[in-house]
């Protein structure tokens, strides 16, 4: 186990911390914890998101410790669970202040697809790694696109009957 510790504090180590590299990265330093980074470049709109992103790495960091959070993260599968969990924290935040799930949950789906970590992941793969990390999300966004689809059949039928209603001349 002290060759894993070891390996884990100099990957650690080697991090790159480059400012036009990501828009922001934590790293889980053994005995320190988390250490986050953020590109100064983050606009006030999408800065919320990435900390909610990057506060969920965190947690993830505290919770599991600094050897496991990143043995585990070094595998796809790991990285997945992690990830998803941290878009999880983007979706709730979105949420939280007014947009939609039906929105912002396939965003994060989305997301998560355009990582070159996970192209190797089918789409239900991915889709059920963010249901196990967001099942409440998940079914709100289900329950917001029923509706809005239910809106949109309604309205179609009530257009399409004044498209073919008989005109006055």
């Amino acid at each position: 186990m002290g060759g894993a510790a070891l390996l884990v504090g100099v990957l650690s180590l080697v991090h790159p911390w480059v400012e036009d590299g990501p828009i922001a990265v934590t790293v889980c330093y053994p005995i320190v914890g988390p250490v986050q980074r953020f590109n100064p470049g983050l606009t006030d709109t999408l800065l919320p998101r990435v900390r909610a992103h990057e506060q969920a790495h965190a947690a993830q960091c505290l919770r599991d410790g600094a050897i496991w959070h990143n043995l585990r993260r070094l595998a796809p599968g790991g990285r997945l669970k992690s990830e998803a969990g941290a878009y999880c924290a983007e979706v709730r935040l979105s949420v939280a202040t007014g947009r939609n799930a039906r929105l912002a949950y396939p965003s994060a789906l989305d997301e998560l697809r355009d990582e070159t970590w996970f192209h190797r992941f089918t789409d239900a793969e991915l889709a059920t790694a963010l249901n196990r990390e967001c099942p409440d999300m998940a079914e709100l966004a289900r329950g917001e696109e029923t509706k809005w689809r239910d809106w949109v059949n309604a309205n179609h039928a009530a257009s399409e009957q004044l498209v073919d209603a008989p005109h006055e001349p």
